[in-house]
């Protein structure tokens, strides 16, 4: 298939590719390899050997593969990864003509000109497209809302990233990146589950775990009312197994989450009972990490003054860790309170689309903002004109690159 504009996403967690102005990605995978045989074996990826795997094919298989992830902190770990990721996503997921079909990338904050160059190269080496653009997933996320201005919380698989976002570019100063995400919060109840006497030890576990998290868990409001809550109930909700065993999450369900918000000085918090143990899945948070609404005054506060109320008046959520039920009333509030005497912004009871308000936003597909942005932007009648062009390439080596991202 060729003719449209391919749109990818490459997260720590899952990968996202589709084509330019539809709603939704056509393919969401893993973002993961694997292989039956040891590294170093030779031959190209693009040679593709039956018993190599990607994507859901590679997670499926996992327990007789060696699995590697491609993308760690929405870094590239590894680039010969990324290659036979790309390989199956483009020619096999899709699919598509490489080599007929002009490209958006979509790329997270902190990626160096190193990184972006090697990228660049990749697609146009291995891949021979045809046109090529860059755009900062925190741009793309404003963009899946329609807004071209304000914050944008990106919590991921394994990184939180929160930016400023002036008129459809990241301010690249006004930057916060923490650790504090998806994969932090799964060791976390993984740990607890285990204290509690779940006899959970492998990978495929821990993808039950995340699972629990993702269906269960929720934010919230108040949390010293919401122990108070349970501590009155008689009956408590449970996730249930193929085999009909039920796991109860107790006070996890909502103190897990919670970590977002108010992340442990030390791993022995009183919040977390029986989170000190470690294990092979743990993520150990720095005692430097802050909330997400202490971040969010950090990086507006990092931004010119005369933006400052547009960025508090959109705040937009995105990313599968942003998903639980509550988030964005939560963190709304704790801004507010944070941010109470602050003349420049005006706080309403009634919030609306006013730009001197604190508004978050979550919308109901933000677990797919960066990916649906950028097919916004690929969809735009200039968005070939940004483009650099695989002869610009040719001539001018993958530096030029650095002139075509916004």
């Amino acid at each position: 298939m060729s003719g449209g504009i391919a749109v990818v996403d490459v997260g720590s967690g899952h990968t996202r590719v589709g084509l330019a102005g539809e709603e939704a990605p056509r393919v969401v995978a893993a973002t993961l390899v694997g292989a039956a045989r040891p590294r170093g074996v030779p031959g190209s990826l693009l040679q593709h050997r039956s018993d190599d795997y990607a994507g859901e094919a590679a997670e499926r298989a996992a327990g007789r593969l060696l699995t590697r992830r491609p993308v760690q902190g929405r870094r590239v770990a590894n680039f010969d990864d990324l290659e036979h990721l790309l390989h199956d996503a483009l020619y096999a997921w899709l699919p598509l003509i490489p080599s007929e079909t002009p490209l958006l990338w979509v790329e997270p904050a902190g990626t160096t000109r190193a990184d972006r160059e090697r990228v660049c190269a990749l697609l146009f080496d291995v891949f021979d497209i045809p046109r090529l653009a860059i755009t900062s997933a925190a741009a793309t996320t404003m963009y899946a809302t329609g807004r071209t201005t304000g914050i944008a919380l990106d919590s991921g698989e394994d990184r939180t990233t929160i930016s400023a976002v002036w008129e459809g570019y990241s301010l690249q100063h006004a930057v916060h990146v923490s650790a504090v995400a998806g994969r932090a919060l799964t060791d976390r109840l993984f740990t607890y589950l285990r204290g509690k006497g779940y006899a959970f030890s492998t990978p495929q576990d821990h993808r039950l775990v995340d699972d629990i998290k993702c269906k269960m868990c929720y934010v919230a409001a108040d949390l010293e009312l919401e122990l108070e809550q349970l501590r009155k109930k008689t009956h408590f909700e449970s996730y249930q197994l193929p085999d009909e065993q039920h796991i109860y999450l107790h006070e996890s369900q909502f103190t897990i989450p919670e970590i977002l918000f108010t992340p442990p000085m030390e791993e022995s918090s009183e919040i977390f009972t029986g989170f000190g143990e470690k294990d092979m899945y743990d993520v150990t948070l720095c005692k430097k990490e802050i909330g997400w609404a202490e971040a969010v005054k950090k990086v507006v506060e990092s931004s010119p003054l005369y933006t400052q109320s547009h960025l508090y008046g959109n705040i937009v959520l995105g990313g599968g860790n942003t998903m639980f039920p509550g988030i964005e009333q939560r963190l709304q509030h704790d801004v507010v309170e944070l941010t109470k005497g602050n003349n420049n912004i005006n706080f309403k009871s009634n919030i609306s689309n006013s730009q001197d308000t604190v508004n978050c936003i979550a919308f109901p597909d933000r677990d797919l903002a960066a990916w649906i942005g950028g097919s916004v932007v690929a969809s735009m009648p200039t968005f070939l004109h940004t483009c650099l062009s695989r002869g610009e390439y040719h001539e001018n080596g993958a530096g030029l690159i650095h002139t075509r991202v916004s």
